[in-house]
């Protein structure tokens, strides 16, 4: 199979694009993001997946998501010429959810629409399935460092099936005997014998798909005789549950018949009666209403002059409540006064207090009178002193004067006053020396400071502290920074009280809350404010308990007033009703006696009602039991139950002889599989032999052998004979795309070796030295002789090194 030509109006990112393929090797030529790959997955697309793009699965939406335009599109389109066999086809497709379209055009012109068709015309042309172009011809250029491991049974069981089965047929010669249709027939047979049956376990594959559910098709034969029997057993079964439940129907029918014989009986005797004793039931309900009415009648008559001596008592001793409550509020009122009283002459006491320490604090703020400008100037003055003299001292002056003793020689020392010294005094000055006799006087200043300004200003910097200290009435500066934190102090105190009496006073003054008090000293003796409560709350629920009394009272009083007036009308009401009471006993007598077995009228009334009901239910019964028995008649099989119990033993008997085959069918699959894997142990040798060629090319001699397990795990061999694990992505990126380019070329020539094809490459070449570059082009060149080759790249030197039919993109 050989790619001729593809279009496309639209698909993913281009559009409006037509490419013709040559045999051997095509090199598609593009800048990254051009199309290439897109091309590629259209092609693919147009071999392989259906026009039909179902939105609602994973495949259909990553076709939406990088196939449709961006970004509302909603098709693509293309259409691939290939050539079979020196036959060419055509294949057309528009994807699209709901606007979808396609066509297989054969080589005589004929178009095929259908999807059905069009499979299976593929299953013709194609030699192998969707997953074996997939990992094999298509291979991107991510994919190809993964082909080892997409190469694996649990990955990909078709392709490795089809691996197996083309080399397989390779190295066996079988003298005519199909092996694929010896392993076909067996398993048909197995499958006719114990499809949905689990041969090991002798049970249904499915075990909610048993008797009473089963499947309807799609199932074998032991699977169906276990059905059929189990089917017969149920009914065999259900027969003998139907003719033991027929009999006791039967039996029941008659008993409920003899039942309501004897109610019949029954109940027409007592209706004779019936009407006469309705009667005496509503004569006896007036009479039982008209005692209850009179005994009701003379409770009232008797309670009614003691309700009302009641109301006098509870009267009488609320006023009392309610005289000693008004007595112990104004006890509490005094009691009240008299802790303002106490408040009021701790308050007095308080602000007399604080009145006191007022002058206090104001005697300090009195004695202290200067402020912080006057502290910062004192403290100024004396850091300058300190500087000024500090600068002396830096400047330090020393002499020695020898002189007679009859002379007298006067010095001025730094700051110093003059003075006389006596002979052979060493003199030190700071910056400044005036030594002076009665013949010269003689000035050494030091010449690193001024020393008159210097002196000028310490001077008058003392002068300035002495008159602050003179003012402030302090020692020195320490004095000075206490005093005035006294003082600042005594400030805050004297506002803290002033806030405080404000508080105190509350707007008024001293001499109106001692006015105050002297109201309140005139108030009598309480007691404590608690107990008064105590006693106040007790009387107030006694109280409201005693009103709660005399509401009930009186309005049951108004109650009886409503109903009767007054007491005199009530025992009229009275006699009027043991009149009635007597004339309805009168009646009564007149009337059938009840019979013997009832205790009064209402019982008889509820037997009779209940006996005719009870007739009513069983002959509902009957009537149920007659139609389930005619039921049971119809349900009773023709054949006997002996008869159905024969059939079992023979279904049963099938059964046994059909699993008794299929085990043996199943031993006979284990001894052939056995056979066959012995013959398939050399069938990976062509591909061992491939793979071992194209590596020893590759890799430029360093690696001359490469080792195939039946499960595709792979080794590689050094020339120097050292064996390296499957785990090729441990190699360097160069020998790992080799080894994988090899094996890739190995499968592909022994897959493709009678049928020819294609094969996409892309830029498998990277990671390779130039070395190895030179020998994998050989290796492409040698390939594209017997298969057409579509190399992807984005580097036109690795095109020009190809050397085949450059398609720009």
């Amino acid at each position: 199979m050989k790619l001729r030509e593809f279009k496309t109006e639209i698909f993913a990112g281009i559009n409006n694009r037509s490419y013709k393929f040559e045999n051997g090797l095509n090199i598609i030529l593009g800048a990254n993001e051009a199309g290439k790959s897109t091309l590629i997955n259209a092609i693919y697309a147009s071999l392989f997946i259906n026009p039909q793009i179902k939105l609602n699965t994973t495949e259909g939406k990553e076709f939406q998501k990088y196939y449709f335009p961006y970004p509302d599109g909603d098709y693509a389109e293309a259409e691939l010429k290939f050539e079979i066999e020196t036959q060419t086809y055509k294949i057309y497709k528009k994807w699209s959810n709901n606007n979808y379209s396609g066509y297989l055009e054969l080589s005589d012109g004929r178009r095929i629409e259908k999807t059905n068709k069009i499979a299976a015309y593929k299953k013709d042309l194609f030699p192998y399935a969707k997953s074996t172009y997939n990992n094999i011809v298509f291979s991107s250029q991510e994919d190809i460092k993964s082909t080892l491991a997409r190469i694996n049974a649990e990955q990909n069981p078709e392709l490795i099936n089809t691996i197996n089965s083309f080399l397989r047929k390779a190295v066996m010669e079988l003298d005519g005997v199909s092996i694929d249709k010896f392993r076909q027939k067996l398993n048909e047979n197995l499958t006719e014998l114990t499809k949905r049956w689990k041969l090991k376990a002798d049970t249904i594959s499915n075990s909610a798909r048993g008797v009473n559910n089963p499947y309807q098709v799609g199932t074998g034969k032991i699977y169906d005789l276990f059905i059929a029997k189990e089917k017969l057993r149920l009914k065999i079964k259900e027969s003998k549950i139907n003719e033991k439940e027929y009999e006791k129907i039967s039996s029941e029918i008659r008993k409920l018949k003899e039942e309501e014989q004897k109610l019949i009986k029954d109940i027409e005797k007592l209706a004779k009666i019936e009407a006469e004793i309705n009667q005496r039931v509503e004569i006896e309900l007036k009479l039982a209403n008209k005692r209850e009415r009179i005994e009701s009648l003379e409770k009232i008559k008797e309670k009614w002059p003691q309700l009302e001596q009641q109301l006098a008592e509870l009267q009488s001793t609320k006023q009392a409540q309610e005289l000693k409550s008004q007595k112990l509020e104004a006890e509490k009122q005094r009691s009240q006064k008299l802790s303002q009283k106490e408040e009021l002459e701790v308050k007095i006491k308080k602000i007399k207090q604080l009145k006191s320490e007022k002058l206090k604090q104001k005697e300090i703020l009195a004695k202290i009178n200067f402020t912080k400008k006057d502290l910062e100037k004192l403290e100024k003055a004396k850091n300058k002193i300190a500087q000024n003299k500090a600068s002396l001292k830096a400047s330090k002056l020393k002499a020695k004067i020898n002189f007679s003793e009859s002379d007298k020689i006067k010095v001025t020392a730094g700051v110093d006053r003059e003075k006389t010294v006596p002979k052979d005094q060493i003199i030190e000055a700071d910056g400044y020396l005036k030594i002076k006799t009665d013949q010269i006087e003689i000035e050494i200043e030091s010449a690193e400071i001024n020393f008159a300004s210097l002196k000028e200003e310490l001077n008058s910097y003392q002068k300035e502290f002495l008159n602050l200290k003179r003012k402030m009435k302090v020692s020195d500066l320490k004095e000075a920074k206490q005093k005035l934190a006294e003082k600042d102090e005594a400030a805050r105190e004297l506002n803290r009280q002033n806030t405080e009496l404000r508080e105190l006073l509350a707007g008024a003054n001293l001499d109106s809350l001692e006015n105050n008090l002297d109201q309140l000293a005139k108030v009598k003796a309480a007691r404590e404010i608690e107990i008064i409560d105590k006693e106040i709350e007790k009387i107030k629920d006694d109280l409201a308990n005693l009103k709660t009394e005399i509401k009930i009272r009186e309005n049951k009083k108004e109650e009886w007033k409503i109903d009767y007036q007054n007491l005199a009308n009530l025992k009229l009401k009275l006699a009027e009703q043991v009149e009635a009471k007597i004339n309805l006993a009168k009646k009564l007598e007149q009337l059938a006696s009840l019979p013997a077995q009832y205790e009064n009228s209402q019982e008889f009334v509820t037997s009779l009602q209940a006996k005719r009901e009870e007739r009513e239910k069983i002959n509902q019964n009957l009537r149920l039991k007659i139609e389930k028995y005619k039921e049971l008649e119809n349900l009773l099989p023709v054949e006997s139950t002996p008869e159905m119990e024969n059939k079992l033993e023979n279904l049963k008997e099938k059964l046994e002889k059909a699993k008794t085959r299929a085990s043996k069918l199943v031993k006979i699959k284990e001894v052939f599989e056995k056979k066959l894997k012995e013959m398939d142990q050399n069938s990976f040798s062509p591909l061992t032999k491939s793979f071992s060629k194209n590596l020893e090319i590759l890799t430029a001699g360093k690696y001359e052998q490469g080792i195939i397990e039946d499960d595709f795990s792979i080794q590689i061999q050094t020339n120097k004979n050292k064996k390296l694990p499957g785990k090729l992505e441990l190699l360097s990126y160069g020998t790992y795309d080799a080894a994988a380019l090899a094996l890739r070329f190995a499968i592909f020539d022994n897959l493709f070796k009678q049928t020819g094809g294609f094969i996409i490459l892309d830029d498998c070449l990277v990671n390779l030295d130039p070395k190895r570059r030179k020998n994998a082009i050989k290796l492409i060149n040698q390939y594209q002789k017997k298969y057409q080759i579509l190399y992807t790249t984005c580097e036109p030197e690795r095109a020009a090194e190809l050397n085949g039919n450059i398609i720009k993109i």
